[in-house]
């Protein structure tokens, strides 16, 4: 027997980290907090791990009031460095994988100075939560808020998934930027649960599970299981004794130096997801949730313009709220249990509600900028990335311009391409190419002209009655008798590679309806065909279709000067068809393994039998890009999930990276890999799922995606920059005339190098950047104006050292940054005067 920090410690010593999880989103009683006071002073061994949802506080604080303060004093006088710890302080308990870095950096942030407003000496050291809540990037997230360690296992709640098993006592978490930060893993010898589908053999300490730890060499066993507020069993059952209750801060800080740990190179894939892809609530989720942080984030840097360029206030407390009723959206709960509520205010109702929330804030902060410009003809054009960029803008004309033939004008008075257009509400469009350097502005002028410039595609039917079309970058081959899919996609840019499989079609639509026993796919019926928009910046197609009796069109964009290739896809559903594996109804048993949502190849999906790419796939992840080792992505039981999920986009190449096609998507979801189809992307599946539920559609299904082929690997073919520019395109609006034409406050030179936010904090500039290259050359930014000083700070908003600059000849500030690839760095930019 031996002595570690107060504990007798036998050989056969094991430990426990129990807690709490829930708030008062998912589930949190009135009488949790008396209830945990009460069983902390019955129970002098027991100790508490909170994952709590910090936003609980402001309501128990007033409903529970005297219980609440109870809490309070007990956590300042035995809390911290005792028996309760903060282990998970985002605002609404996020998988992180499913969202943006920047989202999950703001779900910290505003989640630890929430539950510091409540307890001023709370800490937070360790990193532990209840459900799948993880994704690579976080040791450079956590280590930034001050956090020193963290735990890979949710061992009670796996129904949304689990992480890989790996290691013993404990890991090195290593991260993509290098980042590490000590963890507990899974061990390498957790199994699942063989009596459920939920959890892992470290839930109860059983005696099985810590004799085989033993045998594996782990020194120092220790099971978790955070309870869900409302439980009501106080200390958790443990099977093997001796066993003693600890905090995970407490049981790393006493083992941490007796352990070797191992290296982990944690990587997305050993994040598996076990949620209900292309369920219609899920999809409407994902799309609701990414609008808003694609808005959001575009409006703090429109509002940082405003607040620098017109002197206009600081709106910190409008996105405050913005950020928590988005922060809201992104709650585990509203992706595994979507219909959980009462009619009308269900989770998904609620997303819909906090979504919108979110956009109305938004909206007004980036269309302020703008004020009353009556019967004006000119038009301002924002970036809100640090790179150049010439691209395609929107705009809607008012109704004193809609009578009208335009010409567009830059500022060097030069005519610049547009194209009208009428959108689906009979509003009329204008459509030009305009280039933006770095993050500001470029005004543009609209001029009536007489008549209208056209600029027809050449486009012909061939004797097949297959309509071509020939573009800058492509040629292709739509099949009216094969659904209207595109059996030929040549790439006039890249050495004229086809990229269609031979006797394959791209777009098709294909799922497995279990009503009638067997696979439909689009390729089956015969397509109509019209060309809807044509001119000289695109072309867009539109297919005609139906599939098991349900009519659908495809819109095909293709740009005259973007290799992106823009989809629409419209489902119009008769009535509740059952697509996936097989039907659920009358046998749907939580604890089979075997589940038919978990079965992408039977979902309705999406075909790419691309040619010649694909023997490497990477993926996106928030603030990383993953190759993937998987061979295929199909899975079908709950003890063989694998990652499949596309965040942003996934890309395939050839093997030694000549050449590659990039899938983007506008909402998270799974993609299909396998041995007679490259890549896939799931659209709809309507069945039983989670706990029995019936995911049904709710009206008709709308996506949108798009394919950017490209030469070279994702890197070199800019595939992280196209995608920023889809998810945040240029902002256009009618604007007075004023005398600065053309403004840029910062600018990034390396295009890889992306501004992940920008805002103004205490007067200062608060900029993030975020680095996707490998290139391991310093950063240079370009700075317009004047400043007091540059300070890299961490996440906490401390100072770390700092930058050094030097001001050119044209007054612009120049400075470089060493970031190392999926590293971000956040400067403090102090009183700038830009010019």
């Amino acid at each position: 027997m031996f002595m570690i920090a107060g504990f007798s410690l036998q050989a056969q010593q094991a430990w426990f980290a129990d807690g709490y999880h829930g708030g008062i989103y998912g589930h949190y009683p009135k009488w949790q907090a008396k209830f945990m006071v009460d069983q902390l002073k019955a129970n002098p061994g027991w100790v508490i791990n909170l994952e709590i949802e910090p936003e609980t506080w402001d309501t128990i604080s007033i409903k529970d009031a005297d219980n609440f303060a109870a809490l309070q004093a007990y956590y300042d006088k035995e809390g911290r460095h005792g028996r309760i710890e903060f282990v998970n302080p985002t605002w609404a308990q996020p998988y992180c994988y499913n969202i943006s870095g920047e989202s999950i950096i703001r779900q910290f942030s505003y989640g630890i100075a929430k539950t510091r407003a409540y307890f001023p000496n709370a800490t937070f050291r360790t990193y532990a939560v209840e459900e799948p809540c993880f994704t690579s990037s976080l040791p450079q997230i956590l280590k930034g808020f001050g956090f020193k360690y963290a735990v890979l296992r949710n061992p009670n709640t796996c129904w949304g998934g689990y992480t890989s098993a790996f290691g013993k006592d404990m890991v090195n978490w290593i991260g993509p930027d290098g980042t590490s930060i000590l963890a507990v893993p899974r061990y390498a010898i957790e199994g699942l649960s063989k009596e459920s589908t939920w959890q892992t053999d470290s839930w109860t300490n059983s005696r099985e599970f810590i004799h085989a730890c033993f045998q594996d060499g782990i020194q120092y066993p220790v099971g978790m299981c955070f309870q869900d507020a409302g439980w009501d069993f106080g200390p958790w059952r443990n099977a093997y004794q001796p066993t003693a209750y600890t905090t995970w801060t407490d049981y790393i800080e006493r083992i941490k130096d007796r352990v070797e740990a191992s290296d982990w190179r944690f990587t997305q894939e050993d994040i598996q997801p076990g949620l209900v892809w292309g369920a219609q609530v899920m999809q409407r989720i994902a799309q609701e949730v990414r609008v808003s942080e694609n808005r959001l984030l575009a409006a703090e840097k429109m509002a940082t313009l405003d607040y620098l360029y017109h002197n206009k206030p600081w709106p910190e407390e409008d996105f405050a709220e913005a950020w928590r009723t988005l922060m809201l959206a992104q709650h585990h709960d509203c992706w595994i249990v979507p219909y959980n509520g009462k009619q009308g205010n269900t989770w998904a109702d609620k997303v819909t509600r906090w979504t919108r929330s979110t956009n109305r804030i938004a909206d007004e902060k980036i269309f302020s900028l703008f004020g009353e410009a009556k019967e004006s003809a000119f038009v301002r054009v924002y970036n809100t990335l640090g790179s150049t960029r010439k691209e395609k803008v929107d705009l809607i004309l008012p109704d004193y311009l809609k009578e009208n033939n335009l010409t567009v004008i830059d500022t060097e008075n030069h005519v610049v391409p547009s194209q009208l257009s009428l959108d689906s509400r009979g509003n009329k469009l204008i459509h030009f190419e305009a280039e933006v350097s770095g993050m500001g502005y470029t005004t543009f002028q609209l001029k009536k002209t007489a008549v209208s410039v056209s600029d027809k595609t050449e486009m012909v039917w061939d004797s097949n009655e297959c309509l071509k079309i020939e573009t800058n970058y492509y040629s292709v081959l739509f099949d009216p008798a094969k659904g209207g899919t595109i059996t030929s996609l040549v790439d006039k840019r890249n050495c004229g590679a086809e990229l269609v499989m031979s006797n394959r079609s791209l777009n098709n639509l294909k799922g497995f309806f279990y009503r009638e026993e067997k696979f439909h796919e689009g390729a089956e019926s015969p397509a109509t065909l019209s060309v809807v928009e044509d001119g000289p910046l695109f072309i867009t197609v539109k297919v005609e279709n139906q599939i098991a009796g349900n009519s659908y069109y495809q819109l095909v964009t293709f740009h005259k000067n973007n290799p992106r290739i823009d989809f629409t896809l419209h489902i119009d559903w008769e009535g509740q068809p059952g697509i996936g594996a097989y039907d659920h109804h009358d046998n749907y048993e939580a604890t089979d393994r075997r589940k038919a949502f978990y079965n992408d190849k039977f979902k309705l999906h999406v075909e790419f039998p691309l040619d010649k790419v694909g023997e490497r796939l990477f993926k996106n992840a928030p603030f990383d890009v993953c190759e993937s080792e998987l061979r295929n992505t199909l899975f079908s039981s709950w003890d063989s999930l694998r990652h499949n999920v596309i965040l942003h986009w996934v890309d395939l190449t050839d093997q030694v990276g000549e050449r590659g096609v990039a899938l983007f998507t506008d909402h998270t979801t799974s993609y299909l890999q396998h041995d007679d189809l490259p890549l896939g992307l799931t659209v709809q599946y309507i069945g039983k799922a989670l706990w029995g539920r019936d995911y049904k559609v709710h009206g008709p299904t709308e996506i949108h995606y798009a394919l950017f082929p490209h030469a070279g690997d994702w890197e070199k073919g800019m595939v992280q920059r196209e995608s920023d520019a889809w998810n945040e395109p240029l902002i256009a609006q009618f604007s007075n005339k004023l005398s600065t034409s053309v403004r840029n406050l910062i600018e990034t030179i390396d295009s890889n190098l992306e501004i992940s936010s920008a805002k103004i904090e205490n007067e200062a500039l608060i900029v993030r950047l975020y680095n996707s290259s490998s290139d391991k050359k310093p950063q240079r930014i370009i700075l317009n104006g004047e400043v007091d000083g540059i300070e890299q700070i961490d996440l906490k908003g401390d100072k770390i050292a700092d930058v050094a600059y030097e001001k050119k000849a044209n007054g612009q500030l120049s400075t470089e940054i060493s970031i190392p690839q999926f590293g971000f760095k956040t400067l403090r930019i102090k009183r700038i005067k830009p010019f």
